[in-house]
């Protein structure tokens, strides 16, 4: 055994230990033995508690004995032969981290600056020896040994709080989904990285200035306030499909946006915790997956019109030949009927554009070399010298298997949009590109193809211009046929386009923003080394 351990077996002491009442142990440190025994006797004849008893005539001897018996109370005296009482009782606090029991700070002097600097160094209490009795302190001694042990259990309980809430905010940044919360105002209190990450923003007072709805797609704002009122109102969950800004590049993408209500003891809605779940990839789909079925509804309404309309052509144009060869050449009607083999003509041709869209026409196809049919369109849409035209040929285009007739038409109906979209303005500038797209596992095209294209090479036109543009609701409707806006309307011009690009196993993209012009993209696929002759396409 140390030194230490046996002076403390030889200073505990037990006196008036009440039966099946806890004892709680004191340590004095008193270099004065008479006041330790005056200590001792002050506690010993206490009615509530009894008390266990160890001691030590110096500083060094005394903290080091409380850290080998772990004391619920220290008695320690100011003046010290080692060291002032309170400078030791707050090196042992540094040293420490933490100062493990109660301390009462006892002195000769009734001094308030000895009261502060012990209260400052860790002490529960501070007492003057003057006003020791047996009435005052076991008073003291079990106030401060009480106080400790409120403070260590509200100690305990901030580490815990704090741990829960480190634990629940790792949580919450290691979620894949934006999460935040918000006041039952609607006043945003708290987001995760990952929504700082995406919206761009750098802290809630960004959000506070400009409103956390202007992060929701235009078309969005309205239907979200009404379903967020909804809400409010009733009390239930908030929960709602809508586009939110993306900072990286300024696009909107599709999210799944969910909020429970937090209530008050009674009842009361207090806060919101909610969450953003990207959809995007789900949306996109569901389009697509709607446009595929407005595409065979509208190709098979496209295909019966065609089919009974070449119906009628045939008896028309057969009756116009046959009044034709029988009228003598002078006959005054040829003129007219002329007139009506032209227009029948014409209408065979809208016909054949018809079943194109549709996927049902018959294609002459043949391997052709796109840059030399799209130099044949630009000759074709007739470009007025208004517009500044530039064509951007890519180095070795592979060719396509096509009927060249209306691939040529298809980029021709685009370069007319694009001048008729120029003429709302009366100058810009047209560019046409030809590229190679190669669209692997990894896609490693830099442009995104349209919707349902599966690997391979591809070959595409593209058609820019500067003109007017379009708004969303515009492009959704542009490749139905014989829609129509102010610029757009050349019967079944881009759908015909997009029925030529689908019959090929292509597509059409299209870009457009109101004012900053519109960009088409025709896919098609490169070339593989047969021809596959003449064949009827469906889609």
């Amino acid at each position: 055994m140390s030194t230490i351990q046996i002076r403390l077996a030889l200073n505990l002491h037990v006196f008036g230990k009440v039966e099946a009442v806890p004892h709680s142990k004191v340590l004095i440190i008193e270099d004065n033995p008479i006041d330790r025994e005056v200590y001792k006797r002050c506690l010993w004849p206490s009615p509530t508690s009894g008390f266990e008893f160890a001691e030590a005539g110096s500083a060094a001897d005394g903290f080091e004995m409380a850290t080998i018996w772990r004391p619920d109370c220290v008695l320690v005296d100011v003046n010290l032969p080692d060291k002032d009482g309170i400078e030791a009782l707050a090196q042992f606090k540094a040293e420490m981290g933490r100062i493990p029991f109660a301390t009462v700070v006892l002195t000769a002097y009734s001094e308030e600056a000895v009261a502060v600097r012990a209260m400052q160094a860790g002490a529960m209490d501070y007492l003057p020896k003057g006003k020791v009795s047996m009435d005052t302190l076991p008073h003291v001694v079990r106030n401060a040994i009480a106080k400790f042990r409120m403070e260590q259990r509200i100690e305990e309980q901030r580490a815990a709080l704090e741990d829960s809430a480190r634990r629940y905010q790792i949580l919450l940044e290691a979620m894949p989904q934006m999460v935040w919360t918000a006041s039952a105002s609607a006043q945003v209190e708290y987001a995760n990285r990952r929504w700082f990450d995406y919206t761009g923003l750098h802290s809630l007072a960004e959000v506070d200035r400009m409103g956390w709805d202007r992060l929701v797609h235009p078309d969005d704002r309205e239907p979200t306030w009404q379903a967020w009122n909804q809400a409010t109102a009733s009390g239930s969950v908030f929960e709602i499909e809508h586009r939110l800004r993306r900072a990286q590049d300024g696009s909107y993408r599709w999210y799944l946006v969910r909020a429970v209500p937090m209530r008050n003891a009674v009842g009361a809605i207090t806060n919101w915790f909610g969450t953003c779940t990207e959809i995007e990839n789900q949306k996109q789909s569901e389009i697509a997956q709607l446009e595929r079925q407005k595409l065979e509804s509208l190709g098979r309404l496209a295909g019966g019109l065609a089919h009974d309309f070449n119906n009628l052509l045939v008896a028309i144009l057969g009756g116009a030949s046959y009044a034709m060869e029988t009228l003598p050449p002078s006959h005054g009607v040829q003129q007219s009927l002329q007139g009506i083999l032209q227009a029948a003509e014409r209408a065979a041709e809208i016909t054949r554009r018809m079943l194109a869209y549709a996927g049902k026409g018959i294609l002459r196809v043949e391997r052709a070399e796109v840059d030399q049919l799209v130099r044949d369109a630009i000759t074709a849409a007739g470009v007025p010298k208004t517009i500044r035209l530039e064509f951007v040929r890519a180095d070795r285009l592979p060719a396509v298997d096509t009927d060249p007739e209306l691939l040529r038409q298809a980029v021709a109906d685009l370069l007319r949009n694009a001048i008729e979209a120029i003429n709302e303005q009366s100058t810009g500038a047209i560019v046409v590109r030809t590229a190679v797209a190669d669209l692997g596992k990894q896609n490693s095209s830099r442009e995104l193809p349209p919707a349902g294209l599966g690997p391979g090479k591809y070959v595409t036109v593209e058609v820019r211009d500067t003109g007017c543009g379009m708004d969303e609701e515009t492009q959704k409707n542009i490749f139905d046929p014989f829609f129509t806006t102010k610029f757009l309307g050349r019967g079944l011009g881009l759908a015909a386009v997009q029925g030529f690009a689908r019959s090929h196993g292509g597509g059409v993209r299209v870009h457009s923003r109101p004012g900053k012009g519109t960009r088409f993209q025709l896919w098609l696929p490169a070339a593989v080394e047969k021809s596959r002759g003449a064949v009827s396409s469906r889609s």
